[in-house]
């Protein structure tokens, strides 16, 4: 009898988590061969071929930089939110670098035309509320015109550039011209190289100053040099009774010098908020 208890109890239990697991009200299920993959295109926008080099792609950058970047199509999200969706099932496909679970994952929702990308983890830093526009509008000319394999692409090469700039081990050179994009696309004016500035400011200076110098001496041609100046003193003209310094006062001002703090991500910050899961994830989305 107890024999028979104890195995109806284990049914019981398995039958439970089964439930659990393919419960589709609050969550996302865990099961089927795309759970975990980086590319998930449930709404049938790639070819076959397509999917299968993006996903190397996607996996190749996860691995190297150490956080998950991830690709996710929809025909739609259901009574979700494209922020809730993006969230959860960021979370609850168990995707994630690390105990902070860094990823990022790019939805798009067929259904509407929204796309929205959920960060977590170091990818909340790395791709700030600017960032992420920044990275969308590197697809937006392909996703409009139903390019989204080529999208896609530029989605992954843009992310691993960020991301680099974030770890710190992209090149001098890569990192400038990565700024200045980043800066020109959020109307940001160039400062200028203060090498370049020194070096024409000198090279202005000194004609200026040559052109007046010889003004000058154009004008004192009928000049001698004297050696003293006898000719202009008039004997016995000065006699000084009494010689002294006098100290009178000292004025000192004072200012306070402002420091400004670089962040990281290629500028700005982001705004977080809290998912079902209690995870918190930073995010941007809109229309395409």
């Amino acid at each position: 009898m107890k024999r028979l208890i104890s195995i109806f109890l284990t049914v019981l239990l398995l039958l439970c988590l089964t439930a659990n697991v393919f419960a589709t009200g609050d969550t996302i299920s865990l099961t089927g061969d795309s759970a975990g993959a980086y590319v998930v295109d449930e709404a049938n926008i790639l070819t076959e071929s397509e999917e299968a080099a993006l996903a190397q792609t996607a996996e190749e950058i996860s691995r190297r930089q150490q956080c998950d970047v991830v690709i996710l199509t929809v025909n739609n999200t259901g009574s979700k939110t494209v922020t809730a969706y993006a969230d959860d099932y960021f979370d609850y496909n168990g995707y994630g670098y690390g105990p902070d679970r860094s990823g990022i994952i790019f939805l798009l929702s067929m259904a509407e035309r929204d796309w929205w990308m959920s960060t977590r983890g170091i990818a909340i830093q790395a791709f700030t509320d600017k960032g992420i526009q920044y990275l969308f509008s590197k697809t937006k000319s392909d996703m409009s015109k139903d390019r989204y394999a080529d999208g896609f692409r530029n989605y992954l090469k843009t992310a691993d550039t960020m991301l680099s700039a974030y770890h710190g081990t992209l090149s001098d050179k890569d990192l400038e011209a990565f700024q200045k994009d980043f800066d020109k696309f959020n109307g940001v004016k160039q400062k200028p190289s203060v090498v370049k500035t020194t070096i024409v400011a000198l090279i202005i200076g000194f004609v200026l100053a040559f052109l007046f110098s010889s003004s000058l001496r154009a004008q004192l041609k009928s000049v001698r040099m004297k050696y003293n100046a006898s000719n202009y003193r008039r004997p016995d003209s000065m006699h000084l009774e009494t010689n002294r310094d006098v100290y009178l006062f000292t004025n000192t001002t004072s200012r306070v010098i402002e420091t400004q703090q670089r962040s990281g991500g290629g500028g700005g910050g982001s705004s977080t908020h809290v998912s079902s899961s209690g995870a918190t994830h930073g995010g941007g989305g809109g229309k395409f």
